[in-house]
């Protein structure tokens, strides 16, 4: 199997370090992994690490919004016009792209700080129910908000713990991050500051990693700008 994984460490090329490959690959071989599941673990993890949001072009959404919703916001506020009630139902398009997204630019802002700590994503999904491994064997996972579901299953082999962090409480609205600095073992590395700047830098120099589709962009902005 050494060519197949050499086939993908020259894909990577200069990121390959950065991307965690090795990382990730010695704790999913440790158990005993066949051909074709190396090859599916292989291709997960290079194109969940080539398509992270630093360097995704996002699509944009194929789901249909319920119609009820806005028409039951209209019966209940009935004040409210048929362009106010279209600015709701496209800022709240707009602002859940936006919030889908915050979780990808989460895990990539943890790799970004912990890969030089022996930490990596699991790029892609490449192992099931884990989000970070590290290089001591340590497993992760990761949700942005504290109500927001994990994978169900706990453990991915007999015997191994994965444990779990999340950023934001939905409850309280405090972040978590002294958890995650005192689980990674990196002090006060990481912080909600330096991940807030991390995320804005990352939109403003990728803005296609969230797509915010044009006739969506144009009504808001001229709704704003004639309010």
């Amino acid at each position: 199997m050494n060519y197949v994984y050499d086939h993908f460490r020259n894909i990577l090329g200069k990121e390959y370090e950065y991307s965690g490959l090795e990382i990730a690959y010695n704790i999913y071989t440790k158990v005993q992994r066949t051909e074709t599941e190396i090859s599916v673990f292989l291709n997960k993890f290079c194109n969940g690490f080539n398509s992270r949001p630093s360097k995704r072009i996002a699509n944009p959404t194929k789901t249909i919004a319920d119609p009820l919703v806005l028409d039951i916001l209209k019966n209940r506020i009935k004040d409210l016009s048929d362009n106010e009630i279209r600015l709701i139902g496209v800022g709240h398009k707009v602002a859940m792209g936006a919030e889908n997204i915050i979780g990808l630019i989460l895990e990539e802002y943890i790799h970004s700080k912990l890969i030089r700590f022996g930490w990596t994503s699991c790029w892609g999904n490449c192992i099931k129910a884990v989000d970070f491994c590290s290089t001591t064997g340590s497993l992760l996972q990761v949700k942005n908000k504290s109500n927001t579901e994990n994978s169900s299953s706990n453990k991915i082999r007999q015997n191994t713990e994965i444990i779990k962090w999340y950023r934001f409480n939905a409850n309280t609205g405090k972040t978590n991050w002294q958890l995650l600095n005192d689980i990674t073992r990196v002090n006060n590395l990481l912080t909600e500051k330096d991940f807030q700047e991390f995320a804005l830098t990352l939109i403003k120099n990728n803005p296609k990693a969230l797509c915010i589709a044009n006739d969506d962009a144009q009504f808001l902005l001229h709704y704003v700008k004639t309010d």
